[in-house]
């Protein structure tokens, strides 16, 4: 899946879920949103670009990502 329209779609579900003043409870629910829906390749992908800070989330986008494990990767 193209990076852009996952970074397009993590940024919309975080403007979705960001009401309130409480920004770590919104992250929260949005990180909740993505480890629930998205594949696990879709998690790594934008979990990866955040790290090495090639993509644009916003912030509550960004700290959602952050507090999304990195799927895990091959066979035990």
């Amino acid at each position: 899946m193209d990076i852009d329209k996952l970074v397009r779609m993590a940024n919309q579900i975080a403007a979705n879920f960001d009401y309130g003043a409480d920004k770590d409870k919104v992250a929260s629910g949005v990180a909740d949103h993505l480890t629930r829906f998205w594949t696990p390749s879709m998690r790594a992908a934008v979990i990866e670009g955040h790290k090495k800070k090639t993509i644009e989330l916003s912030p509550v986008a960004a700290r959602a990502v952050e507090m999304l494990k990195p799927p895990k990767t091959g066979a035990l």
